[in-house]
């Protein structure tokens, strides 16, 4: 009768196998995905249900099932770090590391207005222009 009918739920008592999505989908409802070798994330459109519904939910319900640090290691540094002030971005950073992968000219546009002033001529001539150009443009000494 259930191959008359072409009924999947008159088919399941029949020892017969769930042929479409929603006969499988009720029949992990009534004896659990296991049971009938069906895992959640395989039911179709699985994916874009759990995204819809998590947009939904606020976020303080999201971070007791998502570890911060878990999360955040997930995202590229770019990403981890957009929208903070260079204050924040730095915040825990000992000097050096502060400084780290700057060229020794970048790291010489750190140092005071006072300091750059006192810079010989020749060494400032010595220096990329770009830089030559920063620091005169700061210290207001013409080419």
């Amino acid at each position: 009768m259930a191959d008359a009918e072409d009924d999947d739920l008159l088919h399941l008592p029949g020892h017969g196998e769930a042929r479409t999505v929603e006969a499988r989908q009720w029949l992990a409802e009534q004896v659990g995905a296991e049971e009938i070798a069906m895992a959640m994330r395989e039911l179709e459109g699985f994916d874009e249900v759990l995204r819809t519904l998590l947009k939904k939910l606020p976020i303080e319900a999201l971070l007791p099932a998502l570890p911060v640090d878990e999360l955040l290691a997930g995202l590229p540094p770019e990403q981890r770090l957009a929208g903070l002030p260079p204050e924040q971005r730095l915040a825990g950073l000992p000097p050096e590391q502060r400084l780290a992968g700057l060229t020794p000219e970048e790291r010489l546009l750190l140092a005071p207005d006072e300091v750059l002033r006192l810079l010989p001529e020749d060494y400032v001539r010595s220096l990329p222009l770009d830089v030559q150009a920063k620091i005169r443009a700061r210290i207001g000494r013409p080419l």
